[in-house]
């Protein structure tokens, strides 16, 4: 008999195993691949005999039964599609495995399954927008470029620190400012770990999610702040800057100790980012493109950045 092409892919790996493959499976698959990469784990922990007995006196467990074990600490939502029921709970047997509890997360009342999150990535504006001014239409660019002058009144001081020791021109950070939250307007509608659970439910940029939950663990036990009072944007950006946890962990300049929505820690932040970026690329414009790699995003930073350049000067 072939093996399941699973446990084929499992067998041919070094690293451990990943539950976020598991994840995938359909659900008829995922009781048959569970049982027998349990016995692997125990076959390599205890020996063959123990992992035998243990298989074949303990039972199998049903596909009710997996899941149950995985969800005994909180309960998943029943309003929500069995199916996405069940990757959830895959999902948190997964965290739990690389030593990250996601139980109390999901039973806090905060904690929502963001239906349809797929479409929101494939429906985005620069995706579906070509032209350059229907993009400036969909930013709102012109109320964008009338609180520029107000801006710069405001924290003139800390661009041009910025500028200073980052090397990165104050209109540029300006601009990035202006188009991600409209210079501190937006925060983000959605929680950051809500976003990537969802993602992995819908099975929608798994990996991207998964690394990105993870970061913002980190960065949350790190940094004391409570994950559930987050907001971010549907992939999980936050900040003024709208950085994802990646990039929290990497590039945010947290100088005062004040979270994510101080100001002059945000301009310093995104100075940090270009800085870095610019270095690799050789050039601000092509660092603009690791913020986001739309050409109309890049346009829009670089157009802002012109019309502030007329307001400082």
């Amino acid at each position: 008999m072939n093996p399941h092409p699973f446990l084929s892919e499992i067998l041919s790996q070094k690293r451990p195993f990943s539950f976020a493959k598991l994840a995938r499976l359909e659900p008829r698959d995922c009781t048959f691949v569970w049982e027998i990469h349990r016995m692997i784990r125990q076959s390599l922990r205890y020996g063959l005999t123990i992992a035998f007995c243990i298989a074949f006196l303990g039972g199998k467990p049903t596909q009710a039964q997996s899941i149950e074990s995985s969800t005994s600490s909180f309960k998943i939502n029943d309003r929500m599609p069995e199916d996405i029921q069940h990757r959830i709970a895959l999902i948190v047997s997964q965290y739990n495995d690389m030593g990250w509890d996601l139980s109390e997360y999901l039973a806090d009342d905060r904690f929502q399954y963001i239906e349809g999150i797929t479409e929101k990535f494939t429906r985005s504006a620069e995706r579906r927008i070509e032209s350059f001014d229907d993009y400036k239409e969909i930013l709102a660019y012109e109320i964008k470029k009338k609180k520029l002058a107000e801006f710069y009144t405001r924290y003139s001081a800390e661009l041009l620190a910025a500028e200073k020791e980052f090397g990165i021109p104050k209109e540029i950070i300006m601009g990035i400012l202006g188009v991600e939250s409209e210079f501190g307007r937006y925060k983000g509608n959605y929680n950051p770990l809500n976003a990537y659970i969802s993602m992995m439910a819908e099975d929608y940029r798994y990996s991207f999610a998964e690394a990105q939950l993870i970061e913002l663990l980190r960065f949350c036990k790190r940094t004391g702040l409570d994950v559930m009072s987050l907001q971010s944007s549907y992939a999980g950006a936050m900040s003024y800057a709208q950085f994802i946890p990646y990039s929290l962990n990497r590039w945010w300049k947290n100088s005062e100790e004040q979270g994510l929505y101080h100001m002059p820690d945000n301009i310093r932040s995104v100075a940090n980012y270009l800085a870095h970026f610019t270095e690799i690329e050789g050039n601000v414009k092509d660092a603009i493109l690791r913020y986001n790699t739309s050409s109309l995003y890049q346009q829009a930073v670089l157009s802002l950045a012109e019309d502030a350049k007329q307001v400082i000067h």
